[in-house]
């Protein structure tokens, strides 16, 4: 599921041809900027603003993003309701005493705090996407040399990203043929049958780390994973409506901070 959603739109989605330089500054940059921001008004705007560029430019499908929102969603409603009652100033909107010793109030401070957490998270999460959907994880990995991060580092998590996909791939196999066989029937064999599945593939795991490190000495590795680097030149159409853009949010930014623009 998580490589057909995240891999899978990664690479076929209209923007995979970008410089992943010129994508990576304008997630980086939204995310910055809705964090930063002390009104809801500018994350809301960069988070509907990303989307239709995800959803239509990029031809993300609706479903696939849709479900990638519907988690952290969920999340950050739940959170929004503690933070809520947690969160005091204000005049008391609404109160409520089940017992005599709790006492639950919800203030205009509590309201106004957590409208603007939950536009920041809204405003950053889909700058996060748009990395995710947009750039392929070979891709960053190659931003990451030229960046000069040690070549150790990023060795070690191609490994590790490979290996999060052949691991499910195994879960799901395992967990499919108990399944089959009726081992989720009845609690106590659900907790028999998840510790197997567990303990198997933690030995598949095992087995299928000597096995690439046979592979690697084989092809005569010496602590340097070579890979190919095709990218694209910065591109100046790509590039300016991404400075635009930024230039843009953050003019709005600027203006709502010193009072030009007034949001009630």
């Amino acid at each position: 599921m998580f490589e057909t959603l995240l891999d899978d739109a990664a690479q076929n989605n209209a923007f995979r041809h970008i410089h992943p330089g010129t994508k990576i500054l304008l997630g980086l940059g939204s995310l910055v900027i809705c964090l930063v921001s002390p009104t809801p008004v500018v994350p809301v705007l960069s988070g509907l603003i990303l989307s239709m560029v995800l959803l239509v430019p990029a031809r993300i499908p609706a479903r696939i993003y849709g479900e990638l929102l519907l988690a952290p969603v969920v999340f950050s409603v739940f959170s929004i309701v503690v933070l809520l009652f947690m969160l005091g100033g204000g005049d008391v909107v609404w109160e409520f005493s089940p017992v005599p010793w709790i006492h639950l109030t919800i203030t205009t401070n509590a309201i106004h705090q957590s409208v603007l957490i939950l536009s920041r998270v809204f405003g950053c999460m889909v700058s996060l996407f748009f990395i995710a959907l947009t750039i392929p994880m070979t891709d960053l990995f190659n931003v990451m040399k030229r960046c000069r991060v040690p070549v150790e580092l990023i060795d070690l998590m191609m490994i590790m990203y490979r290996y999060i996909f052949i691991f499910y791939d195994q879960a799901k196999e395992i967990w499919q043929a108990q399944k089959m066989r009726l081992g989720y029937q009845r609690p106590k064999e659900s907790i028999h049958s998840f510790s197997m599945l567990c303990g198997m593939l933690f030995i598949s795991s095992w087995i299928a780390g000597e096995d690439i490190v046979r592979a690697m000495d084989c092809r005569c590795y010496n602590g340097i994973m070579p890979s190919l680097d095709p990218m694209e030149p910065v591109r100046m159409q790509s590039f300016i409506p991404v400075v635009l853009y930024l230039s843009g949010l953050g003019g709005i930014l600027v203006a709502i901070t010193t009072g030009i623009v007034v949001f009630s």
